[in-house]
């Protein structure tokens, strides 16, 4: 036993005295230490190989339970090491060394240091509870007798009431054939008093301390006892008090050294608090099961340690496409591919470590080897007994994948044929100003959605100032009145300084509170097609130049020169004014050529502005 020279004299000596079996458990280190009487109340005393000596748990309390009992009694014990603010008290049957089975009552407390910290100790002791009736022999001796063993009686009956008294709830009474009390613990007392609103006393009438109610019942147990019987029954009240108690009460008559029935003990252990425990522990499992069983996503369960499935839901089996059997016992990695094992793997681990919800999306196999998209969503991992777990839950992302790849082919459609017809779209949050971009959008402004937050402010400090009363006008106008606002032209220079002319239209939206809250519009960028029709314009101007040239400078020259000609070609003039007219045709030529050069320049022009 550990610090055992810490111990006082006073605590061994009300173990050997109360015949107690001493336990100590240390929760750390799982070693446990047990007192030489442990071993003596169970006729084992050869086993003990020294007081308070360490040995396994398993050796010196499991393997000696009854296996009815084993798997409830670990289980409690394991609940009170994670949850030690509980009370600790239980009751079992244990194997005596001459085969019989004893029933041993249980009770333990965790140690806290000076602080209130739990030390990680708990210290317990056994009771055998089968046969105490005997105990009150001792009782039942005549008047003669007890005056000539008085001083012996006195001791007993101190080492009595040590024993009656050293259970918490667990009430002892003697009453005789008369239904009058021969004895009782000082629990019975405390009870009575507090419970029943009773005050009791050694001769009372057993029926005068219980409810009305219960008088009957209670009468017919009392009389099976007295009649010889040794039973056990379970039975719940609710008392004076308004609250209802549960008991497992064991009836044994007093039976005196010539086998005279004088009365009978009863042994009332109070196991509310062991029901309530159990009922607690009912509805939690059902809670459990209903939303393990209920829940919409697939919930897996493992061993935190060897990766092992222990436990999966219906729509786990509905995901993977097997059995409840068949899952369970599966290693976690054989429900991933192959180049999928070394990354799952890591966030096992690291699942099994954090103390927060993590989540990572990867894939998985189901039995027919079609791989599914699945997001992982894993807390802290969990402590059952001793053995560690960890949950996960596993939604399928299939179709959220299809819909997502869907809604980017969409969005990459639309955004293209945005580009296509230079309109960008934007969606604007009133009145707060901010707003979504297209990217097309943003091409026409010029900008990058890494350099800028969209806003509304952003867009109208573009506005060109012979242009921003009109704008600003108009934006006061459309977002006092819901629907489909009339387009507004302008131009706008962007952060590049091109200058651009744009068109905006667009819906705007009302709250159930009747306010305007949303505005979804486009913006068209109309410079190329502007610059079309200017260029077009000014193709315009030039066609009529020409033409104007043809029709006035080209023909004047041109008459000249068919005038000149046709009266030199009819022999007209003489050779002197024929002289003349030769240098009138030199100075017609170059005033036709000049014309024509003209023109050529004017084509040139037009073809460069087409």
């Amino acid at each position: 036993m550990p610090n055992c020279s810490n111990y006082s004299s006073k605590y061994e000596t009300l173990l050997a005295v109360g015949q107690l079996g001493g336990w100590e458990y240390n929760v750390l280190t799982q070693e446990l230490w047990c007192n030489t009487y442990y071993f003596e109340m169970l006729g084992r005393k050869d086993y003990a190989s020294a007081d308070w000596a360490k040995y396994p748990i398993k050796d010196v309390w499991e393997n000696w339970l009854h296996p009815e009992d084993l798997a409830k009694a670990r289980e409690y014990f394991s609940d009170f090491i994670l949850n030690p603010e509980t009370e600790y008290t239980q009751q079992f049957r244990m194997l005596h060394a001459n085969g019989e089975w004893l029933t041993i009552l249980s009770r333990a407390s965790a140690m806290r240091n000076t602080e209130g910290v739990l030390t990680g100790m708990i210290i317990g002791t056994h009771l055998d509870i089968s046969d105490t009736f005997q105990l009150f022999e001792n009782l039942t001796i005549t008047k003669k007798e007890f005056e000539k063993s008085k001083k012996q009686i006195i001791k007993d009956n101190a080492l009595l009431k040590a024993i009656l008294n050293s259970p918490k709830d667990l009430f002892i009474i003697a009453i005789d054939k008369k239904y009058q009390f021969l004895g009782f613990s000082d629990a019975y007392t405390a009870f009575a008093k507090t419970v029943l609103q009773k005050e009791i006393a050694i001769g009372m009438n057993a029926f005068d301390v219980l409810p009305a109610d219960l008088q009957t019942l209670a009468k017919s147990n009392y009389d099976r006892a007295i009649a010889g019987e040794n039973f056990v029954v379970t039975n719940n009240f609710v008392f004076p008090d308004g609250k209802r108690r549960y008991y497992e009460n064991k009836y044994s008559p007093i039976i005196d050294q010539n086998g005279k029935i004088l009365g009978f003990t009863l042994f009332a252990n109070d196991v509310t608090v062991l029901k309530e425990q159990l009922e607690e522990t009912r509805i939690v499992d059902m809670r459990y099961a209903a939303l393990f069983d209920g829940a919409e996503d697939a919930i897996l369960i493992a061993d935190a340690v060897s990766g092992h499935l222990v436990d999966v839901n219906d729509r786990a089996c509905e995901l993977f496409g097997y059995t409840k059997s068949e899952l369970i016992g599966m290693h976690q990695t054989q429900l991933h591919p192959p180049e999928d094992l070394l990354i799952v793997g890591e966030l096992f681990k690291k699942f099994t470590k954090t103390s927060t919800y993590q989540f990572v999306d990867v894939n998985i196999f189901n039995n027919e080897g079609k791989r599914k998209p699945v997001r992982i969503t894993a807390g802290a991992p969990f402590r059952a007994g001793k053995y560690l777990f960890l949950a996960a839950y596993f939604k399928d992302l299939t179709k959220e994948k299809a819909t997502i790849e869907k809604a980017l082919t969409i969005q990459e459609m639309l955004s293209k044929a945005e580009g296509i017809a230079h309109v960008g779209s934007f969606e604007v949050e009133l009145p707060s100003g901010f707003a979504v971009w297209s990217d097309e959008m943003f091409r026409i402004l010029d900008l990058s959605p890494n350099e800028v937050v969209a806003h509304t402010d952003v867009f109208t400090s573009m506005v060109l100032p012979d242009y921003l009363e009109q704008y600003k006008k108009w934006i006061l106008k459309e977002s006092s009145v819901e629907g489909e606002s009339k387009p507004i032209e302008f131009q706008i220079k962007t952060p590049k300084g091109n200058l651009k002319h744009v068109i905006v239209t667009g819906v705007s939206y009302k709250n159930k509170a009747g306010l305007i809250y949303k505005f979804i519009g486009v913006v068209k960028d109309n410079t190329a097609r502007i610059e079309t029709m200017e260029s077009i314009k000014l193709q315009n101007q030039k066609l009529r130049e020409i033409a104007w040239a043809q029709s006035h400078l080209v023909r004047g020259p041109l008459s000249d020169i068919l005038g000149i000609t046709k009266i030199i070609q009819d022999n007209v003039a003489n050779i002197q004014e024929e002289e003349m007219l030769i240098s009138q045709l030199h100075d017609a030529a170059q005033k036709l050529d000049q014309v024509i050069k003209d023109v050529v320049n004017n084509t040139s022009s037009l073809n460069e502005t087409t």
